[in-house]
């Protein structure tokens, strides 16, 4: 409960959140899957992750290709994958990837901004 709500207390940050928004369209988009729900986010990690786990949902019956394409463009590998879904076996497997998802893209955001701002001082 506690990692919940360290993501939204960085979700609340508007530029974050909208940077977060970005990323997660352009690797959704990039990784041919629909990126029009992303638009309509507000930033709430429950929000946010019921989205994604619909969209993953959507996409399942497709193909599972394009779901590990979307992890390899995340930068998610299938080693912390597995990691991650054996420490959550009691979980929903969609539900456990949409939180790596929202953790990842978080991180990625955080870190570019971090050395955007470290360039400019």
């Amino acid at each position: 409960m506690s990692n919940v709500l360290r993501v939204n207390d960085q979700l609340s940050s508007k530029d974050l959140f909208d940077a977060f928004k970005t990323q997660l369209t352009k690797d959704f988009e990039q990784s041919n899957f629909d990126a029009e729900f992303i638009k309509d986010l507000e930033p709430d990690f429950a929000d946010i992750h019921e989205k994604i786990v619909n969209e993953l949902l959507r996409f399942k019956k497709k193909a599972d290709s394009h779901l590990m394409q979307l992890l390899n463009r995340i930068d998610i590998s299938e080693a912390q994958l597995r990691r991650y879904l054996s420490e959550h076996q009691t979980e929903n497997r969609l539900s456990t990837i949409a939180v790596l998802i929202i953790k990842r893209i978080l991180q990625k955001v955080v870190i570019k901004q971090h050395y955007k701002r470290k360039e400019k001082q």
